[in-house]
């Protein structure tokens, strides 16, 4: 199902839209400005999805960030919040695929050693992507960040990709 189009606001109406990639691309990249930047942030989800569903063995990513809004400022980032269908399965992910999952998440206040240093945000994709994911019952948390609009007090609506 295609994205709705875009509300006098530019961005996508209030609520949550399924979509698959194609949809994305078709609206985030193809019917906005900045293109060759899109491009870029679209790949970026792309592959990171490609390797979420790797390592995930079911759930839905929401996704918003500057990609889902067709602004005049050219797009930065790509947000995404991963909710597991099986919370279970994460826990018995083994070391590598662990450490794997653990790299696609955006982490903060991170210390890291040899060389010792301290970093505000480790982002994965390097740096076009903020990857989060969402425990059990915080979704209505979630949804309601995700819903925030461009001013205070507005909506905007979000993306949402199952696999």
């Amino acid at each position: 199902m295609p994205l709705p189009h875009w509300t006098s606001e530019n961005v996508l109406p209030p609520g949550r839209h399924p979509a698959d990639l194609s949809d994305l691309y078709e609206r985030f990249v193809w019917d906005a400005p900045y293109r060759n930047e899109r491009e870029i942030l679209f790949s970026a989800l792309s592959g990171y999805l490609g390797v979420v569903a790797r390592l995930i063995p079911s759930g839905r990513a929401w996704v918003g960030g500057s990609i889902t809004t067709r602004t005049e400022e050219i797009p930065n980032d790509v947000d995404v919040v991963l909710i597991p269908d099986d919370w279970g399965s994460l826990k018995r992910l083994d070391g590598p695929a662990r450490a794997a999952l653990y790299g696609m998440l955006t982490l903060r206040g991170v210390i890291a050693e040899q060389p010792a240093m301290y970093l505000e945000q480790v982002q994965p994709v390097g740096g076009l992507l903020d990857g989060f994911l969402c425990h059990p019952g915080d979704e209505e948390i979630w949804e309601a960040t995700w819903s925030r609009g461009l001013s205070p007090g507005s909506v905007k609506g979000f993306a949402e990709v199952t696999w």
